[in-house]
């Protein structure tokens, strides 16, 4: 995940047309974060309950995180209305849905994915971000520099309960999502 952190930090967040486009695409994939974790808890069986328990509690934790990202599209003057769902978007979040009902725990690939990647680039994002843009406009990028090193921790924690089968997928997983975020900002950066 290093690679493509670093690549994020590279992007020119001081361009507040990419900075919107960011924030816009952001909203449209976690605005269903809740609802995948929800859909994985109603899947997950009772021989799972460690893993229910924690998707339970995770939806908590990201709740309205879709809001924040909408509030500071809207505290730099963009307007969602402004910024239609790109297709690689949709394909970075829409097939966790069919992967989950094929197995829950293979949302933990996605989850880790974005979770990791937070780790490494929400911070140094956030200070890069406070350079162009006021604090209240930043809040998305903050909270999950603050939040997702305990995330990363339970994501961890629940990959090492799960069975090798369930882990070669989760993996598989992990690879795609990181793939697909590569994707995502390419096509973020077209819009510029």
């Amino acid at each position: 995940m290093k690679p493509l952190a670093d690549n994020v930090l590279r992007m020119n967040w001081g361009n507040i047309n990419f900075y919107k486009h960011w924030l816009a695409q952001s909203y449209y994939y976690t605005r269903h974060s809740t609802r995948m974790l929800a859909y994985a808890a109603g899947w997950t069986g009772p021989e799972k309950q460690n893993y229910y328990r924690r998707s339970v509690q995770h939806i908590q934790e990201e709740q309205g995180h879709d809001l924040i990202a909408l509030n500071d599209l809207k505290l730099i003057g963009g307007s969602i209305l402004e910024h239609p769902e790109l297709s690689v978007t949709r394909a970075l979040w829409e097939p966790q849905f069919y992967k989950i009902q094929k197995n829950p725990t293979t949302l933990l690939g996605y989850i880790l994915a974005l979770e990791v990647l937070a780790l490494q680039m929400c911070q140094p994002m956030y200070e890069m971000l406070l350079k162009n843009y006021p604090a209240e406009a930043c809040r998305f990028v903050k909270v999950h520099a603050e939040d997702d090193p305990e995330h990363v921790e339970h994501a961890l924690a629940q990959i090492e309960r799960c069975s090798l089968e369930e882990r070669e997928e989760i993996i598989a997983n992990f690879h795609q999502t990181r793939d697909m975020y590569s994707l995502f900002l390419q096509a973020i950066q077209k819009l510029e």
